[in-house]
């Protein structure tokens, strides 16, 4: 899909195109496929401002009227509390009724009204709580206004109604016990696979647009984010292994999945992966975080269990990606990136034999082995990321491979016993590889 076409091109083109077709250039029947196309787009842009519009519209006055009715709250008696309280839900399910019989195409209306709904939803079911006092937590009241909101998101086809309930989702998340007590996250996995199917609709639809892409993001940041709950709530240190798949196969599918609208560029949701694989393998050089995997505890329960293979379906998800696009032939991305999972496996593997310390308290062998191996994966990594962006002539992924190895030194000029005088070296040597790089880059972007 093209992105959103410049309004003032659009306009010199309508003026250029009866004379295009009254010197025999063009057709008058490509001349009307012209505009009707152009039109149409610009009809997409100006619907999706609206949309927004709308949006603010309806909540501003939403917000205007819950201040109206809180104003004289106390004074009303308990059913006409009630009537008030669902006077919202009824409006929005009248509102939806007429989006659906008339206005069903319009996207500025089906996101309105599935806003709309949403707010009224939880208008009703807060407002009933407290005036006939319903006892119950802020996540349980959470819950049920997202089961019930749920509907609206296949309903009313409403993306942004998808992104309010993965909102609310790690709103819940967030709600429970707290990160240091480790609340048991896995209703959330359960609430986040209720609107995969909708994004598989859209998916289908245009994987190219600007929705598909946004929630696709949003998407992976919730997960990312219960992951991380997830990780914490089983204590088998396995997160760092979850992760790394995680990152993976975001990558992967950013790339195998979701065609960039520039060959040089990588779709977001690529980029993002491969900035987190980035970031993530600079961290795990440091030899403190691999003393965290020797106290890896067994799962007691089996709710932990389940824990425990939501993680690993990440990396496993990853490499099976990988394999597949290997037997296909037709890998477009880093191999190195791709088995990222595999080699933080290895290095957990080799970490968890760390049980014991020196009387000096450095850290055992093993962890440093495991650092080791991820220091040279690092080096290995921005290498290929350097050799892949000279091929394809691309600046930006040379560019990242150089900032990977940048990442590494900075990391190890904090981290090692080095001269001054060798890290000035190292320094020297990293900016003059992005300078030859880009100069060589430059050329070549010349000479084509």
């Amino acid at each position: 899909m093209a992105s959103s076409p410049n309004r003032r091109g659009v306009s010199w083109l309508r003026k250029e195109l009866p004379g295009l077709v009254s010197n025999g250039t063009i057709t008058a029947e490509t001349a009307r496929a012209l505009e009707r196309h152009y039109e149409t787009s610009a009809s997409g842009s100006r619907n999706f401002g609206f949309a927004l519009l709308a949006i603010v519209g309806s909540a501003l006055v939403a917000a205007g009227v819950v201040l109206l009715v809180a104003h004289n709250w106390d004074e009303f008696s308990r059913p006409l509390r009630s009537v008030i309280a669902f006077l919202p839900l009824v409006s929005a399910q009248l509102l939806s009724a007429f989006v659906l019989r008339c206005r069903y195409k319009s996207k500025a209306w089906c996101e309105s009204a599935a806003i709309f709904n949403v707010a009224g939803i939880g208008t009703a079911i807060s407002l009933v709580s407290q005036t006939y006092q319903i006892h119950g937590s802020l996540a349980q009241f959470v819950v049920v206004w997202l089961l019930l909101s749920l509907p609206l998101v296949y309903l009313m086809r409403t993306t942004l109604g998808a992104i309010a309930y993965l909102a609310g989702a790690i709103w819940w998340l967030f709600l429970r016990e707290g990160w240091a007590r480790s609340a048991d996250p896995l209703l959330f996995w359960f609430l986040l696979a209720l609107v995969v199917p909708f994004f598989g609709m859209l998916f289908r639809r245009d994987r190219s647009s600007h929705e598909t892409t946004g929630l696709a993001i949003v998407l992976a940041a919730a997960a990312a984010i219960a992951l991380g709950f997830t990780a914490a709530y089983t204590k088998t240190n396995l997160g760092v292994l979850a992760f790394a798949g995680f990152f993976a196969a975001i990558y992967i599918c950013g790339i195998e999945f979701f065609p960039p609208r520039h060959p040089e560029r990588l779709h977001p949701l690529a980029l993002l992966g491969a900035v987190a694989i980035g970031a993530m393998t600079i961290v795990l050089t440091f030899e403190e975080i691999w003393l965290l995997a020797r106290d890896a505890t067994r799962p007691d329960s089996l709710r932990q269990m389940i824990g425990v293979l939501i993680e690993l379906s990440f990396p496993i998800a990853a490499l099976a990606l990988a394999a597949w696009s290997f037997a296909r032939r037709k890998m477009q991305f880093s191999v190195l990136a791709a088995a990222f999972p595999l080699v933080v496996g290895i290095g957990w593997l080799i970490a968890i034999q760390c049980h014991t310390r020196s009387d000096e308290g450095t850290q055992a062998p093993c962890a440093t082995t495991a650092s080791i191996l991820l220091n040279v994966y690092a080096l290995g990594l921005g290498v290929e990321l350097i050799a892949r962006g000279m091929r394809a002539g691309s600046p930006a992924r040379a560019n990242f491979g150089l900032l990977i190895i940048a990442g590494l030194g900075l990391a190890r000029f904090f981290d090692s016993d080095l001269s001054f005088v060798a890290r000035a070296i190292g320094f020297i040597v990293i900016g003059l590889g992005f300078l030859l790089t880009n100069l060589f880059l430059f050329k070549r972007r010349r000479s084509a």
